[in-house]
């Protein structure tokens, strides 16, 4: 565990999570090497450092979760960029400016059901 943190803190936060519901794990945090816990919503996290982790079977799903992430962060970033778009436009929609909209939405969907694809998979072979 990280020794910026006095064994009783760790402790009280550990105590913290399983009030909360949380589910705790045999595998242990990459950060602080404390337990990882299950939330209730599925999240995987160390309940001292606050690290969220995923946790892998295999290279295959470490393969999916790489997808996963940089998809997430494509959409998050088409989404600010759609968002300035429109931001910027106010009242002002050019057709320039729709045909750049729709793109950026097209896009958007793309991602997301490529995304939900991976994860669709990834539920498959549980």
């Amino acid at each position: 565990m990280s020794n910026d943190m006095s064994q009783e803190d760790k402790s009280k936060k550990l105590a913290e999570a399983l009030l909360k519901g949380w589910k705790m794990l045999p595998e242990t945090c990459p950060v602080c090497g404390s337990p990882l816990f299950e939330t209730p919503g599925g999240e995987v996290i160390c309940a001292v450092c606050g690290t969220k982790v995923i946790l892998v079977q295999s290279e295959e799903d470490v393969k999916v979760e790489k997808q996963k992430l940089i998809l997430g962060k494509i959409i998050s970033d088409l989404i600010r960029y759609l968002e300035r778009e429109i931001y910027e436009a106010e009242d002002n929609l050019s057709n320039e400016r729709i045909d750049r909209i729709n793109l950026m939405l097209d896009a958007i969907n793309k991602a997301s059901s490529i995304y939900r694809s991976l994860s669709h998979q990834e539920r498959k072979h549980k």
